[in-house]
């Protein structure tokens, strides 16, 4: 936060050409789903790796699921990929004119893992005399050369497909890449940043007139209620399960938090430790000045912790878009954060 009489750098609009996301503030996205398709097939279709007198080919490569993009945030640099690759290889052994066939997958290509961390999996059909030897490259050789393809794929995503999404300015800066795994949370947190971001300024009319409900999502946690109190509670915690889209967080009766950018913004009403926590909460689109009640609940199971995060006098035309989005945002990043959700 800027000192009193220094303005916050992040707001200070540098000149652009065409006026457009200036100081790169903004989200923006570039599709790279379709290079991607290309790319991976080209770095697999034909792919051999060798051991020994043992070379395994990439017969054909049948399916490629998924989908990946590139995106400019303040500046700086997120991938989000995620991919399942299914094919077929041909296992010859030098010397013999015996070939062995088989099937693979590759079922967790994304931004959550590193290459070495990218799982494959074989199964080689029928067996002969060398089928035990050929697993044995299939388990170690095959694998790790496959990982170092993979990793070409996320360099070259990293390096050259984001060229240009940050935009120029008078001062030049230089492109923030994010290196090594992104969290899962990321995945999700990013839809619900490019929601809120967008969002026009609630009505300015103190006259505004509009129903209200109660709407509530819950979760079970594989973990107890003091882990589950610290990870919605502790700035540091919080800051993880937000992508760092944390502008303040005063945790204590009284207090004041602002999340998202200031699209999320309250007052704590009431804490409980590790049993319950009351909000004054508001979205920046609901109505003017009008805020809900949010109370976070938490239950020990025995084995787990039950949570509950209750909304009341949400506005009726925002309480879909309310509940969806602390489920996604807040329960399901939370749970993929730290682990904790078993639907995860």
């Amino acid at each position: 936060m800027a000192k009193w009489g220094e303005g916050d750098p992040r707001w200070i609009v540098e000149e652009r050409a065409d006026a457009t996301n200036v100081n790169n503030w903004h989200w923006s996205e570039k599709n790279a789903t379709p290079w991607s398709l290309n790319r991976l097939r080209e770095l697999l279709s034909g792919f051999s790796a060798e051991d020994g007198p043992i070379v395994i080919t990439i017969d054909e490569v049948k399916k490629i699921d998924g989908e990946a993009t590139a995106n400019n945030r303040k500046a700086k640099l997120i991938f989000l990929f995620e991919w399942v690759i299914e094919g077929t290889f041909v296992a010859r052994v030098s010397g013999s004119e015996e070939e062995y066939k088989g099937k693979f997958d590759i079922p967790n290509l994304s931004d959550e893992n590193e290459a070495s961390e990218v799982d494959l999996n074989t199964s080689l059909d029928g067996s002969g005399p060398l089928a035990h030897q050929i697993r044995q490259v299939l388990n170690k050789s095959f694998v790790s050369k496959i990982q170092d393809v993979l990793g070409v794929y996320i360099r070259e995503l990293k390096e050259e497909f984001s060229k240009g999404l940050i935009l120029p300015t008078d001062q030049v800066k230089p492109q923030v890449v994010t290196k090594g795994k992104t969290t899962s949370a990321t995945v999700d947190k990013r839809q619900f940043q490019n929601t809120v971001i967008a969002e026009k300024e609630a009505s300015t009319s103190g006259n505004e007139v509009f129903t209200t409900k109660e709407v509530s999502v819950g979760d079970t946690f594989k973990a107890t209620p003091e882990r589950v109190f610290e990870a919605i509670t502790e700035t540091q915690l919080v800051r993880g399960w937000t992508n760092g889209s944390i502008q303040e967080w005063n945790f204590q009766e009284g207090g004041t938090f602002s999340l998202f950018g200031g699209n999320v913004t309250g007052t704590f009403e009431k804490i409980e430790p590790n049993k319950e926590i009351v909000k004054k909460w508001r979205l920046k689109k609901y109505p003017n000045n009008h805020h809900a009640t949010i109370h976070f609940t938490l239950k020990d199971n025995g084995s787990g912790t039950d949570i509950k995060i209750t909304a009341k006098d949400v506005p009726t035309h925002l309480a879909d878009e309310t509940q969806s989005g602390l489920d996604r945002y807040y329960l399901t990043s939370i749970a993929r954060t730290f682990g904790f959700s078993q639907r995860i």
